[in-house]
């Protein structure tokens, strides 16, 4: 089994100890797990550092202490609108970005209240605009994203953000594997959903037992596991689902697979955590950049998936010249989905500087494939 990642949450990462047991942590629960069979890809460390002034330089030098420590992905949180630091934050969270490498950062659109934060959402839409700018191919949005409805503490990045009465871990698998595995041969969807649950908890229970054990030597409370579905490399989500579509992902009959994804996941007799759905981050599966390419669906087709799906609309590629008003309301219609359904959703864009819808993109990266620009 493939684990995407094990993230650990820490109330205060700028507590030298903090961090670095939150490091130790996370290195010796990959060396159990890999000794165990698993492939752990990644390690992360969550927080949630919005809650308080910080300036940029104290930010950037967390990161300076991450890196000495061996930390390669690590999460400031999410700026939560109403706040008393609100406007600050948000005045500061391009430039973070910009200027760092390992760290993450997301805007709460929502509100508690379940209303939509429009003034923020503004906002959200110019900090996307911004980093696209002022980083190569705008690939700093990699690292930003807005929220609507997130929980806490799920281990995928950038969502992840920690709130907790004490240090805790979950762990996020890619589990692509399952899915063809289950697929493979099944007469039916319904055959297929079957397998996928079986496969799933077997494998999960396993899997749980494991970090249930860590977590009790080291004092540490274990979330759960977010069994989202989550492409990469050669492990594409669209060619597993392809094998019960009647053609490629993207033709009718795929938000019917994927609405039946969706609903064996959330029923897994696991500890769930995070999105616990399905994921369709267009430039992180090489199969969705593919059918993307090939104009099987576009952005209204993913929000429709999104009514019924883990992420919204993740890792898109749009036109640089989009406009910050464009991009707000990209960001209002997920948020309106969001506030209807009363789900998780979250937005990933990628504005590319110089390209316009139909271009193909030339990301250099090992986290992204590369598509064409999507119209909006």
């Amino acid at each position: 089994m493939k684990i995407r990642t094990i993230t650990t949450g820490i109330p205060f990462p700028f507590s030298a100890y903090q961090l670095q047991r939150a490091a130790e942590f996370n290195t010796t629960c990959r060396r159990h797990l890999e000794a165990n069979g698993y492939e752990v890809q990644t390690t992360r460390v969550s927080s949630q550092i919005w809650d308080e002034a910080r300036n940029i330089d104290s930010i950037l030098a967390l990161e300076s202490d991450a890196q000495a420590l061996g930390i390669q992905f690590l999460s400031l949180g999410t700026i939560l609108p109403e706040k008393r630091g609100t406007e600050t934050h948000l005045a500061q969270v391009a430039d973070v970005i910009v200027r760092s490498e390992i760290l993450f950062a997301t805007v709460t659109l929502t509100t508690q209240s379940g209303q939509l934060g429009s003034d923020v959402t503004e906002k959200a839409a110019d900090i996307i605009r911004q980093i696209a700018h002022r980083t190569d191919d705008g690939y700093g949005n990699l690292r930003f994203a807005a929220l609507m409805n997130c929980p806490p503490n799920t281990p995928f990045f950038p969502a992840a953000y920690w709130h907790d009465t004490r240090t805790n871990f979950s762990i996020g698998w890619q589990a692509i594997d399952f899915v063809h595995d289950a697929f493979t041969d099944a007469p039916n969807l319904e055959t297929g959903l079957q397998n996928l649950k079986d496969i799933m908890e077997t494998e999960g229970q396993k899997l749980v037992v494991l970090a249930e054990t860590i977590a009790k030597e080291w004092g540490t409370k274990f979330i759960g596991i977010d069994v989202s579905l989550a492409p990469m490399g050669d492990d594409s989500i669209a060619y597993a689902m392809e094998q019960l579509l009647p053609g490629c992902f993207g033709d009718s009959g795929t938000l019917t697979v994927a609405a039946g994804l969706t609903r064996t996941l959330k029923a897994l007799s696991l500890p769930l955590c995070g999105y616990s759905g399905l994921m369709l981050p267009v430039l992180e599966d090489v199969g969705l950049g593919k059918r993307s390419e090939e104009c099987y669906f576009n952005l209204d087709s993913l929000l429709l998936y999104s009514t019924i799906c883990g992420t919204g609309l993740d890792t898109i590629p749009i036109p640089g010249d989009a406009t910050t008003e464009q991009i707000a309301a990209i960001l209002t219609d997920v948020a309106t989905l969001s506030l209807q359904l009363n789900k998780p959703l979250s937005v990933r864009l990628f504005p590319v500087p110089g390209l316009k819808a139909g271009d193909i993109t030339q990301f250099d990266s090992p986290y992204l494939t590369n598509t064409a620009v999507m119209q909006i």
